[in-house]
Order: structure tokens, then C-alpha cells, then sequence
């Protein structure tokens, strides 16, 4: 970690200044001059905080590789047949060049961030008095909410499969700024350190605006001031840090614990105004589709490059060999070949232009309507997810059946039967509803699933385990241990 200090200290006032020094000698003494400056004002506090949500939306980070690119390419998602560097990861090749240099740059942005949300919190700290501590409580609950999330993110990545292997070594925790590595810790350690600082942020959220019954009126909290008060569901609020903590228990093996932490969201929406199922009219909107439902989600990233990314890697006009795109008969199968499921009919066509006779995606495709709020947003947490965790966490089959045909209703699909085998559905909805999200495989390493379906290949599946379920650690930070 001592090898990114220096980048760190660059990465963490980015979006304030430039700043050229030849040596480290001269970085400390103008940097601590810069940070008292940035931290006297309120809109200096802001812009530092506003930086830690543009680290997560860069390429290395979810504004591409840990939601569209390499964590879909080791799911399964897209067809990666062929000679393209990209592929390797398909197969695994951890050792080899392009795996290399994409997994280091993971490990990097995600350490650079996470030191760098340390800092944050370090300074508001030492410059208190500048913002009232209500507003200071809600930063910093945002603030700690994201070092968690990362820390998640690398253990789920990095470390062991979970199931089978709670103690092994996984990956360094960072809950401080320091200029030395931390020993990697066991997975269970891990877990705990997440844990602590999810129940952290909770505390500091407690007043958040948007746990404040009906649309809240941003007039009435925090003296108006749309920082704090405004579209909370792009920032790590109290109700995404809860489904974040479900999540993590899941991972963790605490049903019981998981299943209390997603019915309290879960309930949540059922007395509020917001937070709720995107019809399918507009999910379907033949101008302006809401394809990433947004009213359902808890948190969005705003990433202002997201559709040069749906141009990079799925436009139509690439070549077959360059596109991100499933094998038609594979979309089928997690289809159920059903074009009446909202997420299939919207986010996958076949393109008028480019000469595709295969469905490309279209998730992230700008809309016709510039004002529309859900545009430029990446998934984070969903309300789908916590109805998907409340169902494999029931204690009653009965009542996961129930959970997952309100969930499969809001997609347009039928009820299932009572006799439906309950995991193999939801195995069926992980893979139909996270979709250049990032999420499908982790699930299939959290239950240690012995194979995937290969994307590559129009049958047949990937047989799986440690060898492809554990990404080794970069030799840079192999080399500082």
C-alpha cells in the first residue's frame, strides 16, 4: 500500500486543482497547505466528498470493470470466443499479461479510493466547526459506507470462497490512513471489520433525509441545501448501506441475520412513496425506457461516460470479435426465450444498424429525453435484490416462493408453482436481472456453484473452484506483504 501513497495523495483532491511537484519533499508541505485551504469552506468539504463518488465511477472501479467488463467476463455473461486479449479472463488465465494488468488496476483504484475516504474522514475530523456535525455525520456515514463497500468488493474478488473457507487469508482492511501495508486478514476477520463499519455508517445516517416519511421536502432538512438533502438515491444513504449490510451477512452465511436485514428495507418501501417497482410502462417506454428501474434503486452511480462505455463495448457497428454479447441461443435459455420479461424486451434487440442478426445489449443505451432523471446511472442496490435475498433466506419454502413471485410479477413473469425448487429459480433470476451489473459471479462463488454455463460455447458448462472462483493478488502487493 506504501507503493500508492503518493498517488493517493494526488487522487484524493483531483477534482479541485492540478498540482506538479518533482519529489515527495515538496509534495507535503504544499499539500498540507491545499487541504487546510480546501477544508475552510464549506464547498471545499463538498468537492473532496463529491471525489470519493467519481473514484468509484472510474473504468478500473464500477464505472465499467466491476459491473460491465471483467467481473461479467468471469460470470460467464458474454461470448469471448476468440483471440482478443479480453478473453483470457474467460479462461481464467490469471497469470497472464492482460488479466494481470486489469486485475492490478482493480486492486489499485479500489485501494487508492478506500485511503482515500480515510484521509476524508481524517481531515473533516481535524477541520471540525466548518460544516455543522449533523452534516458532517451524514458525509462521513457516506464516507464510511464506501470503504466498506470496497472492502467487500476486493474480499468477495480476492479472497477465498467464503463457504468452505472462512479463515483463510484474504485481504488487508484499511479503516485508517497510514503509509504501510496492513497484514492480510482472514475472510471472516474481513467480514467483521465490513460489518463494524456498516453498523458505523447506520449510526451516522440515522437522520438521513431519506428515511423521512413520504417525498421528503429537501426545504426542510438540512437548511434546504441540495447537497445533502437532494437525490440521496445517488449517494451511499442509510437504505443502500442496509442493503449492502444484507448482502455482506448473506456472503457471510447469517441467513437469519440477512433475511431480518432485507425485510426491513423491504418493509420500508411498503410505507413510503418512493423506492418502489418500475412499471412496466415505463421500463418499456418506446422513447425513453427506464431499462435500470430506476425507482427501485437504493443507489445509483452517476457516471458522466456511461454511454461512451455502451459505444466502447456493445454498440452494434463493432466488429463480432470486439463486441460484449451473449450467443443468441444462451440469451434464450436465461430468457426462457420470454420477450414479455421487462428486462429482456427493452435492454436486448436486434439493432437496425451494424448488421447484427444476433441481440446486442442495450442497458445503458441513452434515451430520447435528456431531462430524464435516470439517465447516466449504474445500478448499485436494488429492491430486487433484497426480495431475491428475504426468498433464498425464508425460513418456510413456502414464503421464498411468495418473495419471488412478487419479485417475478414486477417483471412481467407468472407465478411459480408451489412445487418450484426455490434455488434453482433464484440461480434463473440472478442471472436475468444483474446483467452488466456485476453481480452474477460473485453469487456463483458465494454458493460455490461447481459450474456456470460457458458463455463461449453454445452448450456446456465451466467446471469451477478455487483455481477460478480466487483472483490472486497483484504482485504488487504480494511483493509489499
Amino acid at each position: 500500500m506504501k507503493k500508492y501513497l503518493y498517488k493517493i495523495t494526488f487522487t484524493f483532491l483531483v477534482s479541485l486543482t492540478a498540482i506538479s511537484c518533482s519529489d515527495f519533499l515538496d509534495i507535503v508541505p504544499q499539500d498540507k497547505i491545499l487541504e487546510d485551504q480546501t477544508y475552510s469552506s464549506e464547498t471545499g468539504v463538498q468537492n473532496v466528498h463529491n471525489g470519493l463518488y467519481l473514484q468509484l465511477a472510474s473504468n478500473s472501479l464500477y464505472g465499467r470493470q466491476l459491473t460491465m467488463d471483467a467481473v461479467e467476463i468471469l460470470g460467464q455473461q458474454y461470448n469471448m470466443s476468440g483471440s482478443r486479449p479480453e478473453a483470457r479472463l474467460a479462461s481464467y488465465a490469471y497469470a497472464e499479461k492482460t488479466p494481470k494488468e486489469t486485475i492490478s488496476a482493480i486492486w489499485e483504484k479500489a485501494f487508492t479510493t478506500i485511503l482515500s475516504a480515510n484521509k476524508f474522514l481524517e481531515s473533516i475530523d481535524e477541520h471540525s466547526g466548518v460544516i455543522s456535525s449533523e452534516k458532517a455525520n451524514l458525509l462521513k456515514g457516506e464516507a464510511i459506507a464506501i470503504r466498506a463497500m470496497l472492502h467487500f468488493d476486493m474480499l468477495r474478488m480476492f479472497g477465498p470462497i467464503y463457504k468452505i473457507a472462512p479463515s483463510d487469508p484474504a485481504i488487508p482492511y484499511y479503516d485508517a490512513f497510514v503509509t504501510t501495508n496492513n497484514p492480510l486478514l482472514p475472510a471472516k476477520d474481513v467480514v467483521a471489520k465490513i460489518l463494524a463499519d456498516l453498523d458505523t455508517s447506520l449510526g451516522l445516517l440515522a437522520n438521513d433525509p431519506v428515511l423521512i416519511v413520504g417525498k421528503y421536502d429537501t426545504a426542510k432538512t438540512f437548511d434546504g441545501n441540495p447537497y445533502y438533502a437532494s437525490n440521496r438515491g445517488q449517494r451511499m444513504n442509510y437504505l443502500a448501506v442496509k442493503c449492502l449490510k444484507a448482502r455482506v451477512l448473506l456472503y457471510s452465511g447469517d441467513k437469519v441475520g440477512a433475511s431480518k436485514t432485507a425485510n426491513e428495507v423491504i418493509a420500508f418501501t411498503k410505507t413510503n412513496s418512493f423506492f418502489l417497482w418500475t412499471p412496466f410502462l415505463e421500463a418499456t417506454n418506446s422513447f425513453n425506457p427506464d431499462r435500470t428501474f430506476s425507482s427501485e434503486n437504493f443507489f445509483s452511480l452517476s457516471d458522466y461516460t456511461l454511454y461512451t462505455k455502451q459505444t466502447d463495448l456493445f454498440d452494434s457497428s463493432l466488429a463480432d470479435d470486439k463486441i460484449y454479447a451473449p450467443l443468441l441461443s444462451r440469451l434464450n435459455t436465461v430468457f426462457e426465450s420470454n420477450d414479455n420479461d421487462y428486462r429482456s424486451l427493452p435492454s436486448w434487440k436486434i439493432p437496425i444498424v451494424g448488421g447484427k442478426t444476433q441481440k446486442t445489449f442495450f442497458k445503458y443505451e441513452d434515451v430520447a429525453d435528456k431531462t430524464k432523471p435516470f439517465r447516466l446511472q449504474i445500478p448499485m442496490f436494488k429492491l430486487s435484490e433484497m426480495y431475491l435475498i428475504a426468498a433464498e433466506t425464508a425460513e418456510v419454502p413456502a414464503n421464498g416462493i411468495a418473495f419471488l413471485n412478487t419479485f417475478r410479477f414486477n417483471r412481467g413473469l407468472l407465478d411459480l408453482g408451489a412445487k418450484a425448487v426455490l434455488a434453482t429459480e433464484i440461480t434463473k433470476e440472478y442471472r436475468r436481472e444483474f446483467i452488466g451489473e456485476g453481480q452474477l459471479f460473485f453469487y456463483y462463488k458465494r454458493i460455490n456453484s461447481a459450474t456456470i454455463p460457458n458463455g463461449s460455447a453454445a452448450s456446456g458448462n465451466v467446471s469451477m473452484g478455487p483455481l477460478q472462483y480466487i483472483v490472486p493478488l497483484p504482485d504488487s502487493e504480494i511483493n509489499f506483504q
